[in-house]
C-alpha cells in the first residue's frame, strides 16, 4: 500500500510538471481566410520599414473578400492593430469607396500576431481596404488601398 501511495504521489508531480510544458509548447493556431489567396501587401512606416503583412482573398463559391493583417514585427507583443475591409457600394468614387459601401468587415484593438480575418460580401462588386499597425508608442505603418480586385 506504501509504494501504491508513492506511486500515485509520483505519477501526480510528474503530471503536473509534464502538463505546463505540454500547454507551453502549443503554437498559436491563427485564424485564416477560406478562398484563394489574390494579394500580400506589406504595410510600412513613414521610414519604409515593413510592420505588418495584408493578405487579401476571395471564394468564389461563396463570394467572399477576406482579409487578415498579420504582424511581423514586435510579433507577440500587443500592439495597436486595425483592419477594415469594405465591398464598393453602387455610386462608389475611385477614392471613396470607404465612404459608400455596400458591406463592411473591421478588426482593431491590442493583438500580438493578427488582427482579423474580416469577410464581405464581394460578388460582383470591388474592394478597398485599409490596415495599420502600431510601430512605436505613437507611430503607425498604414496602407490605404485604391478600389481593386473588381469582380
Amino acid at each position: 500500500m506504501k509504494f501504491a501511495k508513492i506511486g500515485i504521489a509520483a505519477a501526480a508531480l510528474l503530471g503536473a510538471s509534464i502538463a505546463p510544458l505540454a500547454l507551453a509548447a502549443a503554437p498559436a493556431q491563427a485564424a485564416s481566410c477560406s478562398g484563394s489567396q489574390i494579394n500580400s501587401i506589406a504595410v510600412k512606416n513613414s521610414s519604409g520599414t515593413t510592420y505588418g503583412t495584408l493578405k487579401l482573398y476571395y471564394n468564389s463559391s461563396t463570394g467572399n473578400n477576406c482579409a487578415q493583417l498579420d504582424r511581423v514585427v514586435n510579433y507577440g507583443t500587443k500592439k495597436g492593430m486595425i483592419l477594415s475591409l469594405y465591398a464598393c457600394g453602387n455610386g462608389w468614387s475611385v477614392s471613396k469607396c470607404h465612404q459608400d459601401f455596400y458591406d463592411i468587415g473591421q478588426d482593431s484593438g491590442q493583438f500580438g500576431q493578427y488582427a482579423g480575418p474580416v469577410t464581405v460580401y464581394g460578388k460582383g462588386r470591388c474592394i478597398q481596404v485599409e490596415a495599420s499597425v502600431q510601430a512605436g508608442n505613437n507611430s503607425w505603418a498604414n496602407y490605404h488601398s485604391p478600389v481593386f480586385h473588381c469582380g
